[in-house]
């Protein structure tokens, strides 16, 4: 092959190896190539992956510590988020309450709220107009982790 063919087909083939359209020619997931000077190597096999932590007991996620919760649209497409935190321990929490708005895959706006609750008390909590959609469509979704108060 000439030099002046070679850069063309180089680059063509640097180009297809970086596309996101799946694995690369000679890449398979779960397997292992081997190159023909070296011999081929063994590994134990993973477990199995699992949506389920691991240790239920460490996990820090709450969501029935939210309670009566909201997040509407305004007709201008303006999001406000709204709700109640209740520790039903014996012990101080502090809650991180996250809540996004997405349309589709693209986040529309996103907001963090952190409160201290004491043990067997409740606590309101809001966010006002803190995400805008194009209008009122979208998805809210909050999501509530709990901690021991220092």
């Amino acid at each position: 092959m000439k030099h002046g063919a070679l850069v063309p087909a180089v680059l063509l083939l640097a180009l297809a190896g970086c596309s996101s359209g799946g694995p690369a020619p000679n890449q398979q997931t779960g397997t292992q190539s081997t190159a023909a000077s070296g011999p081929a190597t063994s590994q134990a096999p993973s477990a199995p992956a699992s949506s389920e932590p691991a240790d239920v007991s460490t996990s820090l996620n709450d969501p029935g510590a939210l309670q009566q919760h909201s997040c509407t649209a305004a007709a201008d497409g303006t999001w406000s988020f709204t709700g109640t935190l209740v520790n039903s321990t014996g012990k101080d929490k502090v809650f991180t309450v996250a809540v996004a708005v997405t349309v589709g895959p693209a986040v529309a706006g996103h907001t963090l709220i952190t409160k201290t609750v004491a043990a067997g008390q409740s606590a309101d909590i809001a966010a006002p107009k803190f995400a805008k959609t194009k209008d009122a469509g979208g998805t809210c979704d909050p999501v509530v982790s709990v901690e021991d108060a220092p």
